[in-house]
């Protein structure tokens, strides 16, 4: 039998470099094994979210360019005023005025009169009755008549007036003027009452009445009922001439008259 080979020096160095390579890769692999398996994760769904909103574009302002002040002026401008100038401008004394304050007249002053309507035309508007109308242009014409002195022309239009429309009070009065002028008094009186109601709200008309009732009854010897009458029409119409001449007549007969 062959004797055993001692080992070298070089061969037990690999051996012992081998064998602390395997005691490494089998602590290695212990220890792998010792350690706990690694669970898997659940997935999670990406969930895909909105577009970011576009941000809102801000106007920017033009620029401006700065415009420039004019400098401040300073509120009272200091002027050299010389006492030579002053006594130039100053204007000459004039010589005081007296007010002259008007003096009441002496005499006495007739009161004024009261509008009259000259045209029985203008009374129609575009609201007023056919009937009244046509009624108030006969009477128009019958008072030019009386006024050329046609006074039975004048009587003849003027029934007309009130034929067709029977509330027209203008034609009542001067139905009344045209028998007074015919010298019919009484039926003039007759005709001027019918018309003084109707006349109710004029002044004017209601004072022409009562001039002429005054006119009637001085011509038919009824002084008193005459002044009554006239100073009623210049009550309502303080210039109603009629009724003024006729009641300065009156009192004026009044006094010559022997007692």
């Amino acid at each position: 039998m062959w004797g055993k080979r001692p080992l070298g020096s070089r061969t037990r160095e690999i051996l012992g470099r081998s064998l602390l390579s395997l005691l490494l890769v089998f602590a290695l692999v212990s220890i792998h094994a010792c350690a706990p398996a690694r669970t898997a994760r659940p997935s999670v769904p990406r969930t895909s979210l909105p577009p970011p909103s576009p941000r809102p574009r801000i106007a920017v302002p033009p620029k401006v360019d700065r415009v420039e002040e004019p400098p401040a002026r300073p509120l009272l401008e200091e002027v050299e005023i010389k006492e030579e100038d002053l006594q130039e401008k100053r204007p000459a004394p004039q010589p005081r005025i007296k007010e002259q304050r008007a003096r009441p007249a002496t005499g006495r002053e007739a009161p004024p009169a009261l509008p009259e309507d000259h045209s029985l035309i203008a009374k129609i508007t575009p609201t007023t009755a056919p009937q009244r109308a046509a009624s108030l242009r006969l009477t128009e014409e019958g008072k030019r008549l009386l006024e050329s002195g046609e006074h039975t022309r004048a009587l003849a239009r003027l029934e007309k007036t009130i034929a067709i429309d029977s509330t027209n009070p203008y034609g009542y009065y001067y139905l009344a003027k045209a028998h007074h002028h015919l010298n019919r008094y009484q039926e003039s009186l007759t005709f001027l009452d019918i018309a003084e109601p109707l006349l109710a709200s004029e002044p004017y008309w209601l004072a022409e009445v009562f001039a002429l009732r005054g006119e009637n009854f001085r011509l038919m010897g009824s002084l008193q009922q005459a002044d009554s009458s006239y100073s009623q029409a210049l009550r309502l119409n303080p210039g109603n001439r009629t009724a003024s001449e006729g009641l300065s007549r009156l009192r004026g007969d009044a006094q010559t008259s022997p007692r």
